[in-house]
């Protein structure tokens, strides 16, 4: 028999964020999440996120043992913004058992029927900036720090029970060889001097925090269209900001400045954290410290976490700077290549980005998954 129960102790939240590390035991291509970030990240009393959403964490169990998880979310502002009446799904998992399956949507259909909604969606997260997309090509190939993996039997199951796709991201491997360099670089140096941009040159991380309010801006001002996006909130953004200062590596920061000294593009690649997640599992303690600060200062694979111009300067050639700066950084580092976030299918303006280089592309996909919920 499967029964269902609601996660809602500290316990049983870290049942419920160790519990895919138990079922990708022994897959290589699997990243566990970090536990410290995810415990913080589902708190109402940490993450601003709560301010607009409702969220549920459900159990699944089976002869005494958990079997599947699954999350709900209710963004309020995101279904006042898009006129919606949709129930975000979040971190689901679950045994190859169709039954377990169909207990956990069951679980979200009913509570989202109590709320009025009429939608499931997803994965997806509170904001663009959780991890979000369930993965249905690409199984092969390593996830990262900022992505799910799962089993070729997840999209199996959601078709098998009737939902359709909603929107696609692609994924794709940015390798170090670039046939266009010098072109690159001529337009890079003709857009900096005819344009008055300057690339600021990042030493020290204090450098980096007056600018940070400008890159949420960005953030909130070009990504407002993209499927799924709400703006951040200015708690939202001191939120993340902390999250992730202590993961980046200055070298792979680029920022790029108009005449007046605004903040016009910035690209954010951070080190891979993937193989010291595996190491450590997802704890800091007793070494995983040790296996992240090593990810970060010595790093030989980059995560392209995000990429912003300002409208008023997308059709600049300024992409060429960012591309051109993070270039002979990573060159000379001794990179071997850049995997790309996930990059929704119909983004042309960042896919366009990578046309310098020798690029593996739709190295992955993944999909968010829509379904009316019946009365």
């Amino acid at each position: 028999m499967i029964t269902v129960r609601e996660a809602k102790s500290r316990r049983e939240l870290l049942e419920f964020i160790e519990f895919p590390n138990r079922l990708y035991a022994g897959v290589p291509q699997y990243v566990p999440s970090l536990v410290m970030d995810e415990l913080s990240n589902l708190s109402p009393k940490k993450n601003p996120a709560f301010e607009y959403c409702d969220m549920r964490f459900f159990l699944a169990e089976k002869e005494g043992e958990v079997v599947g998880r699954i999350g709900g979310i209710i963004s309020h502002k995101a279904n006042d913004l898009w006129q919606e009446k949709k129930l975000r799904i979040t971190r689901m998992d679950f045994i190859e058992d169709y039954a377990v399956f169909e207990a956990l949507v069951h679980t979200l259909e009913d509570w989202a029927k109590s709320c009025g909604l009429t939608e499931l969606v997803g994965p997806i997260g509170f904001c663009d900036l959780d991890k979000e997309g369930m993965l249905v090509d690409g199984f092969d190939r390593d996830s990262m720090f900022i992505t799910y993996y799962n089993h070729p039997y997840y999209p199996q199951f959601m078709e098998r029970y009737g939902f359709e796709k909603e929107a696609d991201w692609t994924e794709h491997i940015i390798t170090l060889e670039c046939p266009q360099a010098e072109r690159m670089e001529r337009i890079s140096n003709r857009i900096l001097e005819r344009g008055g941009f300057r690339v600021l040159q990042l030493h020290r991380k204090s450098q980096l925090k007056p600018y940070i309010p400008q890159i949420f801006q960005l953030i909130n001002s070009e990504y407002k269209d993209l499927y799924g996006v709400v703006p951040l909130t200015p708690a939202q953004i001191k939120y993340y900001t902390s999250q992730f200062i202590t993961l980046i590596n200055l070298r792979y920061i680029s920022l790029i400045v108009d005449r007046e000294g605004n903040l016009a593009a910035f690209g954010i690649i951070a080190p891979s954290l993937a193989d010291a997640m595996k190491k450590c599992q997802g704890h800091l303690f007793p070494s995983g410290w040790y296996h992240l600060l090593k990810a970060i200062h010595k790093p030989r694979i980059l995560d392209m976490y995000l990429v912003a111009i300002k409208g008023e300067y997308r059709k600049t050639g300024l992409p060429a700077v960012l591309m051109t700066d993070i270039y002979h950084r990573a060159k000379a580092d001794g990179i071997l290549y850049a995997e790309t976030g996930p990059e929704l299918e119909t983004n042309f303006n960042i896919q366009n980005m990578w046309d310098f280089f020798d690029t593996e592309t739709n190295i992955k996909r993944r999909r968010s998954w829509k379904k009316h919920i019946h009365d």
